[in-house]
């Protein structure tokens, strides 16, 4: 592998997460059921008309701007002439002569080193129907065609899988934090390409390209580099060309398999879309738009930095779910423990909203009020575990209550008084002697069995700290 430098571009569709499709009225959801979001213009019935969906143009007004792309503020459009069954109108609405922005660039950091991504161009187009392969037949989702599509090009400026999978979270961040895309490789809404070639270190030339198309993972995508880079390599190492061509990336096999060999230039036969005339985008719109923009990721992460004192782990996980982060910050300003509150909410909350397949934290009952009192009660010392697990269940559920409410309700307390706690310990070492002797050769057995027990004799009200401090100190005090 020393013998050969590593290229690797990326190509990443971007689905926009707009009301509607990019030249239609029709309904851009997710998850519907297949064709019953399917429009007459998307389909290409003849007599109907494109018009152009505004909330796209500010999308990419967003994006170029955050990459600090040159934006062309007059919109032209073309189109890609093939025939295949997902695609149902034999061409698609896209801009290949004049995207809409060049150039550009993104600061990332690889293993804690920065890196700069390079872009090409990013353009409009709109999404061909979804193919599902069942068996020896193939059925057609055409809810998918017509939905807006950003396409962001880099240049061919990485190395290693390292590197693109860095890009890749942070291009998801950036694009939660621009709130224009939900950026979920699962369901489809960010798709990658990958062209990678290798050449000897001494030559001048690129090698031959090759096209891994539709990666839906990072996990995916990072494996289809791996497998790609040694099957180049062998190719090389045997005196054999490596021939250009398309390849998907099997799952089960682990491995890029062939696609289609690319023996010619596709001719697609692109010319100036004739139903969407050129549109020039006013100035002061386009800097309204830019002026009114979100915080970037950059700008997030040190103000959690500065501010609550994150880790940056913690501030990835923040960055990467804005539902978290904006609950955090309300938490916080309510109950004034940023660290408390970031334990339990990646801690007990997080592992809640898995457990249950919650996407989004808004789509449960939790209140910030609820969440911040609860995350102040815990710190108080006024619940243990057990209780707070039972209150974060039903405060997710319902906000009839809050936390203290149902604290009198379910008549709950913790007891921290020391001397009734030491009765109970006291008690449990005159009827358990062996235990005692126990806890000298095994203190971890030992203290499980009276944590145990104490918790069954307060029905788990007691505080465990507090009882576990006492049990140390009076097995010694026992044994004098």
């Amino acid at each position: 592998m020393n013998k050969y430098q590593v290229t690797i571009g990326v190509e990443v569709h971007i689905e926009l997460k707009t009301k509607t499709k990019c030249f239609s009225s029709g309904l851009n959801t997710f998850g519907a059921k297949p064709n019953t979001q399917v429009n007459e213009i998307d389909c290409g019935y003849p007599g109907t008309m494109p018009v152009l969906n505004q909330a796209v143009v500010v999308s990419a007004i967003k994006l170029a701007t955050a990459l600090k792309m040159q934006i062309d503020p007059l919109l032209r459009f073309d189109r890609k002439n093939y025939f295949y069954p997902d695609l149902p109108k034999g061409y698609q609405i896209t801009q290949y002569y004049h995207p809409f922005g060049q150039d550009g660039q993104l600061s990332i950091f690889v293993d804690q080193k920065p890196f700069i991504v390079s872009f090409e161009r990013v353009h409009i187009e709109e999404d061909t129907a979804k193919q599902i392969h069942e068996g020896s037949a193939t059925y057609l989702d055409y809810n998918r065609a017509g939905i807006p599509l950003l396409e962001l090009v880099t240049k061919p400026v990485f190395s290693n899988s390292q590197q693109v999978v860095a890009y890749i979270q942070a291009l998801r961040r950036l694009l939660v934090a621009l709130d224009i895309s939900d950026a979920d490789m699962s369901q489809g809404s960010l798709r990658c390409d990958l062209n990678i070639s290798l050449k000897p270190l001494a030559a001048k030339v690129l090698g031959t390209k090759v096209e891994i198309k539709n990666l839906n993972s990072l996990h995916n995508i990072n494996l289809a580099i791996e497998f790609e880079i040694i099957r180049q390599a062998t190719i090389l190492n045997n005196n054999q060309t490596i021939i250009s061509q398309t390849r998907r990336f099997d799952e089960k096999t682990k491995e890029t398999a062939l696609m289609r060999q690319k023996t010619s230039s596709i001719d697609y036969k692109y010319f100036r879309e004739p139903n969407i005339f050129p549109i020039q985008l006013d100035q002061q719109w386009i800097n309204e738009i830019i002026a009114n923009m979100p915080f970037l990721p950059n700008q997030i992460a040190n103000y959690l930095k500065t501010e609550f004192n994150l880790t940056d782990p913690e501030i990835n996980i923040l960055l990467a779910r804005e539902d978290l982060r904006l609950i955090y910050q309300a938490v916080v300003k309510e109950n004034n423990l940023p660290k408390e509150s970031i334990n339990y909410l990646l801690g007990p909350v997080l592992k809640y909203l898995n457990q249950n397949n919650i996407i989004n934290i808004n789509d449960t009952r939790l209140s910030f009020q609820h969440l911040s009192e609860l995350i102040k009660l815990i710190n108080q010392e006024k619940v243990n575990n057990k209780q707070s697990q039972k209150i974060l269940t039903t405060i997710f559920n319902s906000n009839e209550n809050s936390p203290q409410q149902l604290l009198t309700i379910w008549d709950v307390k913790i007891i921290n008084n020391q001397q009734e706690i030491s009765q109970i310990i006291a008690q449990l070492f005159q009827e358990n002697p062996m235990r005692v002797d126990e806890y000298f050769t095994n203190p971890v057995k030992a203290n499980k069995f009276f944590m145990g027990q104490i918790m069954k004799l307060t029905k788990g009200q007691v505080n465990p700290k507090i009882t576990q401090e006492l049990i140390d100190k009076m097995i010694l005090d026992y044994k004098k």
